[in-house]
Order: structure tokens, then C-alpha cells, then sequence
């Protein structure tokens, strides 16, 4: 799987926390610096949607990358094959 260098760093984030809610803050806060002043909220959610293109069986029904409303994103690390 091919994945951008700011997908593959949303991915890792994901990974080293199972389960656990992430919010958009603390998502962008962990990946880019305060250098990247212009990532935002906008950018994360297509860098999400990408994502979910790359790893999800079905993007449209997200399974791995879930959205938490009115929190943020968790990986579910509970899913059966």
C-alpha cells in the first residue's frame, strides 16, 4: 500500500493508540509542527478520507478509522476478519 508520508504518520498515531478517541486537536497537535500553520481541521479530514480509501474494505462504512461525533477519531482495533 502506498501512503503519503502525512498519511503514514496519521496512520502510525492511530496505531500506537487503539481504541482510544482522539480529537482533531491532539491529532494535530502530534503530526505537524507549529511550523505547519496551515494544516487544519479541513486538511485532517481529507488526510482521514484518503486514509480510509487506502485501508478500509468499504470507505464509505468505516470499520478500522471510526469517527467519534462531536470528539473525534479512534482506531478500532477490536474488528474480526
Amino acid at each position: 500500500m502506498e501512503l503519503t508520508a502525512g498519511e503514514y504518520k496519521l496512520l502510525c498515531l492511530f496505531i500506537q493508540n487503539p481504541n482510544i478517541v482522539l480529537t482533531k486537536e491532539q491529532i494535530l497537535e502530534r503530526l505537524w509542527d507549529c511550523d505547519a500553520n496551515f494544516i487544519d481541521n479541513s486538511t485532517l479530514t481529507v488526510y482521514i478520507r484518503r486514509l480510509r480509501m487506502k485501508v478500509e474494505n468499504n470507505p464509505s462504512e468505516p470499520e478500522m478509522i471510526l469517527t467519534v461525533r462531536g470528539m473525534g477519531y479512534k482506531w478500532n482495533e477490536g474488528i474480526s476478519e
